[in-house]
């Protein structure tokens, strides 16, 4: 009996399981390596375009799949997870009629971008991981580090343009009167309002008197020191629990400005700065990423002081 009439009368066999389903349709799907773990529901992915990436989020959300950043995961994962890794996606272009700024994508290597003359990047010379993506930067904690509360600027990210979890591609950067790109999209016409409200809390007003801002979501790019407000400055630190970054604008900047010396001393107010910080990030969590589509919050990045 030929291969057809056996599929015809018998139907064809089907993946044992919804994540066999969900591998199969991302091998379909997207251009790239697909590595598939054999002991459990964990597949890596090294996406060849950015439209790989929202194909495997949509999918992530049909199945019930976490999409996490590669280079964000460092511990087994607890759920199906797809881990992306976005070297491939290293493209660096000046902008167009804006002399210094450069368009990044999420794989581009602070090495390339501290070479173009964006030496906030630049790498130590002895460093344990002298190769390390934009995205993980992004995701890590040298932003907390080089960026003191309300100093987002210094980080050189002028504009991001992020997945978020429901699938929106939105981009985020300067906001205000004197800002004349309009928000777009119901998603983040409801989100920003949210975050301001968040940023204007007893919480946020605890964390802002923090040297340094360590928590996932950096509500105090709704109050910067110096400069407007851009949005952008929300996901510094990010730990790639609330967007996927597609790519970024970005220019040199000088040396960040030293944090001021912090006036908490007492253990007590310590720990109270530290549960404010920890309950606004799962707010910010909840209002970026409500279903859980991305890993849950990291830890927290760094010491604030």
């Amino acid at each position: 009996m030929s291969t057809s009439r056996r599929a015809f009368l018998f139907g064809r066999k089907l993946p044992d399981s919804g994540w066999q389903r969900f591998c199969q349709r991302l091998a379909r799907t997207c251009q790239g390596l697909l590595r598939v773990a054999e002991d459990g529901e964990v597949a890596d992915l090294a996406p060849l375009r950015a439209q790989d990436v929202r194909h495997a989020l949509a999918l992530c959300a049909e199945h019930g799949v976490q999409l996490a950043l590669a280079e964000a995961s460092a511990s087994r994962p607890i759920l199906p997870t797809l881990r992306v890794d976005p070297s491939n996606l290293n493209d660096l272009a000046p902008l167009p009629g804006a002399p210094g700024f450069w368009r990044a994508g999420p794989g581009c290597t602070l090495e390339t971008l501290a070479a173009a003359g964006c030496t906030q990047f630049q790498v130590e010379a002895g460093a344990a991981r002298p190769v390390q993506t934009l995205a993980a930067w992004l995701s890590g904690p040298a932003p907390a580090a080089l960026c003191p509360t309300g100093h987002g600027l210094a980080s050189g990210v002028a504009a991001l343009d992020v997945l978020l979890a429901d699938g929106s591609a939105i981009t985020l950067g300067p906001f205000g009167a004197q800002d004349r790109q309009p928000l777009r999209g119901a998603t983040l016409q409801a989100l920003v309002p949210a975050l301001f409200e968040l940023s204007s809390s007893e919480d946020a007003a605890r964390c802002l008197a923090a040297p340094h801002w360590p928590w996932a979501g950096r509500l105090d790019a709704l109050q910067p020191a110096h400069g407007g407000v851009n949005l952008a400055h929300l996901l510094l630190g990010q730990g790639g629990a609330l967007a996927w970054v597609e790519s970024v604008l970005v220019t040199a900047m000088p040396a960040a400005p030293q944090a001021p010396n912090c006036p908490v001393t007492a253990a007590g107010d310590l720990a109270a700065i530290d549960g404010a910080g920890a309950r606004l990030a799962d707010a910010v969590k909840q209002r970026f990423d409500p279903l859980g589509r991305f890993p849950a919050l990291p830890l927290r990045l760094s010491d604030p002081y």
